[in-house]
């Protein structure tokens, strides 16, 4: 049985759209506050470990 409107005429369904975007906004956020929260975040761990290669390779490199 199909849902009528007022006039009679069938209702058509509309697309859900939108809610999706909005669950992997959420969860996009909780990820990124993940991780940045803290003193010794993982981002910030993962950005010293970036500068300490590139000292390593800079030293290894001016070497003669």
């Amino acid at each position: 049985m199909a849902h009528r409107s007022a006039t009679g005429q069938p209702m058509r369904r509309q697309p859900m759209a939108g809610q999706s975007m909005v669950e992997y906004l959420i969860v996009l956020m909780l990820f990124v506050l993940a991780l940045t929260a803290g003193p010794h975040s993982p981002l910030e761990r993962l950005f010293e470990a970036f500068g300490d290669r590139y000292e390593r390779f800079t030293y290894a490199m001016s070497m003669p």
